[in-house]
């Protein structure tokens, strides 16, 4: 067991963790996320908004003329009738500013979705992660990962549940100045929190560890996400920095790992006496 006077400062915890990130393997590793997050951000993004303008091309033709357009097209016949919608979005200037919004607000929920999914992304490359900083530097602290893949999954439907449930109820709020803001990010902050530290406790943890842990130090941890959920809005960052944030949570478990197992020995050691 590691000593309690060997566990790292919370100071040095972003710094010991960029060591880490900056060697060979890791800059390695995090390429494999960043593209295949990049390939799936891109094709989504270029899907959507093949749809978003195709909406307004089928109103720009109704406008100008109505026969012109397949009857069987149900866009062509909302345009017919409604034509005075129809002249509206098919106007230029309504097609430049709707374009400018699109790529605005469109660009920054693509952020935060890459974010998510690079999350997801980084889950199958945890272990390997976890495993590598526990060799650096805690050989001396068992890993005691527990959670079947029936019970995982449950927890992410769950997570995902919770989600959408936060991401509908935040809503109303995207229209509020300052306010949407928080209500955009607040349900993305919640799956970026929940995601990695459920994929990186799960792999140092047991189960009863990780309900201690979680009541003890929950604002330490919360502390942490959330400075790297504010990292991973920078574009590029979002997706290319996602081994280091499994490397900073993996510094963060593997202490609170040695504080509370050193706590039960010397709680042990005291009832003997």
């Amino acid at each position: 067991m590691q000593k309690s006077d060997e566990i790292y400062s919370e100071g040095a915890l972003l710094s010991r963790s960029l060591a880490d990130f900056f060697t060979t393997k890791f800059l390695a590793l995090s390429t494999a996320p960043f593209f295949i997050t990049l390939l799936i951000s891109i094709i989504f993004l270029y899907y959507l908004s093949g749809e978003f303008f195709d909406m307004l091309n089928v109103a720009a033709q109704v406008s100008q003329n109505p026969d012109a357009v397949d009857a069987q097209n149900e866009l062509a016949q909302f345009a017919k009738e409604y034509p005075i919608i129809s002249a509206i979005l098919g106007s230029f200037i309504f097609k430049a500013i709707a374009g400018t919004l699109f790529y605005l607000i469109g660009g920054g929920f693509a952020v935060l979705v890459s974010v998510i999914l690079a999350v997801i992304i980084i889950g199958f490359f945890t272990p390997y992660i976890v495993a590598e900083v526990q060799k650096r530097h805690y050989p001396n602290i068992e890993r005691r990962a527990t959670v079947p893949i029936f019970d995982y999954l449950v927890f992410l439907l769950k997570q995902f549940g919770l989600f959408l449930l936060f991401f509908f109820v935040s809503l109303p709020f995207y229209f509020i100045p300052v306010l949407n803001i928080v209500a955009m990010n607040a349900p993305f902050y919640f799956l970026f929190h929940t995601l990695l530290t459920k994929d990186v406790a799960g792999e140092i943890l047991d189960t009863q560890e990780q309900k201690e842990i979680f009541k003890k130090a929950k604002w330490r941890i919360a502390t942490t996400t959330f400075i790297l959920y504010l990292l991973s809005l920078i574009p590029a960052v979002g997706i290319l920095g996602q081994v280091f944030f499994v490397i900073v949570l993996s510094h963060q478990f593997f202490q609170e790992a040695a504080r509370l197992r050193n706590a039960q020995i010397e709680g042990a050691a005291a009832l003997e006496r």
